[in-house]
């Protein structure tokens, strides 16, 4: 599978240039959708790798499944993250949600499971999983501080119907974030400590990676755009978490 990362590292080359600096000529629209499809590709790739191959893509077309589900909720009943529409083609629409949407869940839930990976060697803990899963769920949302002023103010790939005191995005939006990703982390966590998941070092670097080039692409964007209140607060929200993490893994990750 190497030549899904290095086509996906020309793909991110050019996307980071063109899309960061607003260069992208409208034909090339759909290459938007190509770098979401291999983002979310190389996660599933990760998560066979690490759950097997058969748990690894039914967890994959779950988390599809279940994201675009909830997503769905917002765009018919204001639901879950809000009310909200889509306003560009990100190709194949599911339960009215593009199929990108779901592709972009699998890398958000994977490249922030990876970044604490070695909490889940570990036996099964009450305690140990609600760390987990709130450190990877703030994770998430860190991600998504970056990613809905850019896709909202920026490139308005959707329209929020309410509103909100952060660059108009309502606080329910990053509720139900958390409260997704929460949902999916706790049942990772139940599954990789009960079966003992598979340790591949060189693919969790590459989502820890891929976490840092997303974070990347969508500051470079906001900076080009004065997002600048949007690129600090992401900044400062991601690293409280991971200092977070760090003070946390060290008290209670130890057997």
């Amino acid at each position: 599978m190497e030549w899904v990362w290095r086509i996906f590292l020309v793909w991110y080359g050019f996307g980071i240039i063109l899309v960061g600096f607003d260069l992208l000529p409208p034909f090339l629209e759909w290459a938007n959708a190509v770098f979401l499809y291999l983002a979310g590709g190389l996660a599933v790739i990760y998560a066979v790798k690490t759950l097997g191959k058969g748990p690894g893509l039914l967890f994959s077309a779950a988390i599809m499944a279940f994201t675009m589900w909830a997503e769905s909720l917002g765009v018919k009943y204001g639901w879950v993250f809000g009310a909200y529409h889509y306003e560009k083609d990100f190709g194949i629409q599911v339960f009215g949600v593009p199929l990108t949407i779901g592709f972009a869940w699998v890398m958000v839930i994977f490249t922030s499971m990876a970044i604490v990976r070695p909490w889940l060697e570990h036996s099964f803990s009450l305690v140990r999983m609600l760390l987990y899963a709130v450190i990877t769920s703030s994770l998430a949302v860190g991600m998504d501080l970056i990613i809905d002023p850019v896709a909202f103010v920026v490139k308005e790939y959707w329209v929020w119907e309410n509103t909100g005191p952060y660059y108009g995005i309502p606080n329910q939006n990053f509720i139900g974030w958390f409260s997704v990703s929460f949902g999916i982390q706790i049942l990772l966590y139940i599954w990789l400590t009960v079966k003992k998941g598979k340790s591949d070092s060189l693919w969790s670097n590459r989502m820890k990676w891929l976490y840092a080039m997303m974070i990347a692409m969508f500051v470079v964007t906001s900076l080009v755009a004065g997002l600048y209140l949007a690129v600090g607060v992401t900044l400062a929200a991601i690293a409280v978490t991971l200092s977070a993490a760090y003070a946390g893994g060290r008290l209670v990750f130890r057997e």
